[in-house]
């Protein structure tokens, strides 16, 4: 069949030339394998987002320099954008073992876009920097829990739909086996901590393990020794040291914590369940006072 003739008023469209249809695809094909949405790829690319779209759908013919980006973004030579059934070198096999590799830089840029997503999700939920004091960590706590961030404020880390407050603490037991709470430990804050039930969340590296619910009277052993090793270091005004980030160890905390959350097989993160809110006279089930013999 030989080539379409158009009439004088007609103009041909991409979709009308093969190598539109061909790169449409390829672009749509390579973007899916990189599990890039259309959003990612465009602004990783610098590209509108309308007209990647347009170009996935052979309506529009991207320029020379709108392909070397798309190209730099997909982490791909740009002739691999144009392989296919007549691809004698494989070139248009993106599944690993024909990709050049890529470097730091190229890696870097292509995983921003994501980490940017990150950040405006964490901002919803009132956290500035997910780098910063376990920020990222903090979102999945939040977002598991359904538990609200409490900013701008020196007093409890969360709060529910009821107002109930929290304290929360996360730890990566790949690095240590307890966790850390407050750097000036004194009264005024142990009175704080007594208020409040506190979550626990145990991490393996970035993935989130377990997480526990801990009355404030578990805690109650720790928090005595704490006072005591306050008022014990106090000089002729009665003001004592504050205590510099002492630690409670996990295992304290699964012995007398209620586990409520698991990690999924899948590693996806899962819905997490209700939290418990008990009566004050009503000890929950594994939730008596610990003792100090795990540390």
């Amino acid at each position: 069949m030989g080539p379409k003739i158009y009439p004088f008023f007609m103009e041909p469209t991409p979709a009308d030339s093969p190598i539109h249809r061909l790169l449409a695809r390829n672009i749509r094909r390579i973007r899916k394998q990189r599990g890039m949405t259309q959003e990612i790829l465009a602004e990783t690319a610098g590209v509108n987002q309308t007209h990647v779209g347009n170009i996935e759908n052979a309506r529009n013919s991207p320029s020379l320099e709108i392909l070397n980006r798309l190209a730099l973004a997909l982490g791909v030579p740009v002739v691999v954008l144009f392989g296919g059934e007549e691809d004698p070198e494989g070139l248009g096999d993106v599944s690993g073992a024909d990709l050049p590799p890529q470097s730091p830089l190229d890696r870097i840029n292509a995983l921003l876009p994501y980490v940017r997503q990150y950040q405006r999700l964490a901002s919803e939920f009132g956290i500035d920097d997910i780098f910063q004091d376990n920020g990222g960590k903090l979102l999945q706590t939040l977002i598991i829990t359904r538990l609200r961030n409490l900013t701008g404020r020196e007093g409890n880390d969360a709060q529910d739909e009821q107002g109930n407050e929290y304290e929360l603490k996360t730890v990566n037991r790949s690095l240590t086996a307890a966790f850390s709470t407050h750097h000036h430990i004194n009264p005024t804050i142990i009175a704080k901590y007594r208020k409040v039930n506190w979550v626990f969340c145990v991490y393996a590296g970035i993935e989130i393990v377990e997480m526990y619910q801990v009355r404030p009277q578990a805690l109650e052993p720790y928090f005595s020794a704490w006072e005591a090793k306050w008022q014990q270091s106090a000089g002729a005004d009665g003001r004592g040291r504050d205590i510099n980030n002492p630690k409670i160890p996990i295992k304290f905390v699964q012995k007398v914590g209620r586990l409520i959350y698991k990690d999924a097989a899948d590693g996806r993160i899962a819905p997490g369940p209700e939290l418990a809110h008990w009566p004050e006279d009503e000890p929950p089930h594994n939730q008596g006072q610990g003792t100090l013999g795990l540390n």
